[in-house]
């Protein structure tokens, strides 16, 4: 983000499930490829939270994104400052910083060096200039693609955008004119690729492997207690009444047995509704026990404890949905040599 800007989120290789990622973007169309679901471990531990959270604010706006904008800006260096004076990981400037910023982690202060708020600020920029583009775009008063015109306000500002009538002019210069083509090209490096999900969607493949790539295409979706049925993510019940720690109180998405619904659906056509408990799904007589742990395969659901449910992938590693102010994931866990509770259906 220059000075102008004042003028206004291993296993997945070797269980073989994925097709190449594609940006697609329509000229003079507000339709945006953006990466989807981000790809796990592609960005610091400590940031992945608010990066998903930051890139689920606006359809248009994803974690993919967000992620590619801080490699560009500033290679995730907290402590970045520019010479223009653009600071911390999304390099807000001064002027801009009191539009968008807040104390998003609740630390008492809103600082564009505090990585939360400034990832925050971040997408809610982002998500500003992507709504107001689609009317202009709607209205005519700017042309071209919708993810250019964001990039390009995130760069030189909105007044930029409107001085070049769309993402390409004079205005703003060479470092404006590059800096949506850098972002894009950034964007495979953290997007998880698509898979796509219905009977046969793995031709031959075995009937577990068919339950890791539908579960595996809701990475990054936010945890929601009581979200989830066979056809994929839904609204939740409030998390137990009151705000999580994210300040989310009822979202989008799946808990953990209704991750394990959607996906045990996918893989069979519809022919396997499971109930939305983990006690009942591992008790579901449709599957078979498993309780040896060498005896796991891809694609088995496993209840750790009472009250959580998670599908193996192999290497101990599983997907899951973990709790509330989480999201959909890849997790480490090593099965027990005694007690295992687990099911395989198909």
């Amino acid at each position: 983000m220059s000075a102008r800007i004042v003028s206004v989120f291993c296993v997945l290789s070797a269980l073989g499930l994925f097709v190449m990622f594609a940006a697609a973007l329509g000229s003079n169309s507000p339709a945006v490829s953006t990466g989807g679901s981000l790809l796990p471990g592609t960005v610091p531990p400590e940031y992945e939270a608010w990066v998903i959270k930051a890139g689920s604010q606006c359809t248009e706006i994803t974690p993919p994104l967000i992620a590619a904008q801080i490699d560009v800006e500033s290679n995730w260096n907290p402590r970045a400052l520019s010479p223009a004076r653009a600071k911390g990981l999304s390099q807000f400037m001064d002027g801009t910083w009191p539009t968008y910023g807040r104390d998003d982690d609740l630390n008492g202060r809103s600082d564009p060096f505090d990585p939360a708020d400034a990832i925050m600020a971040q997408g809610r920029f982002d998500c500003a200039a992507a709504e107001t583009a689609k009317r202009d775009l709607a209205s005519g008063r700017v042309t071209g693609e919708l993810l250019d015109i964001v990039m390009v306000a995130y760069n030189c500002g909105y007044g930029c955008v409107l001085d070049r009538g769309g993402p390409q002019g004079t205005t703003g210069g060479a470092e404006s004119d590059s800096y949506p083509s850098k972002v894009k090209a950034a964007l495979p490096k953290y997007s998880l690729p698509s898979t796509p999900v219905g009977p046969g969607f793995i031709p031959g493949g075995p009937f577990g492997t068919n339950v890791v790539a539908a579960a595996m295409t809701k990475i990054g979706l936010p945890y929601a207690w009581g979200g989830g049925d066979r056809n994929g993510p839904t609204r939740g019940i409030s998390d137990g009444g009151v705000a999580d720690s994210y300040g989310d109180s009822m979202k989008t998405g799946f808990d953990c047995s209704g991750l394990v619904l959607y996906a045990v659906a996918q893989a069979s056509g519809g022919a396997i509704l499971l109930s939305h408990l983990d006690s009942d799904q591992v008790a579901d007589p449709r599957g078979q026990r498993i309780s040896d742990p060498a005896q796991l395969q891809p694609g088995d659901i496993i209840q750790p404890h009472s009250g959580h449910i998670f599908i193996w992938l192999g290497n101990n590693s599983v997907v899951e949905a973990p709790q509330s102010g989480d999201f959909v994931k890849v997790s480490s866990y090593t099965p027990s040599a005694s007690g295992l509770v687990a099911r395989r259906f198909g």
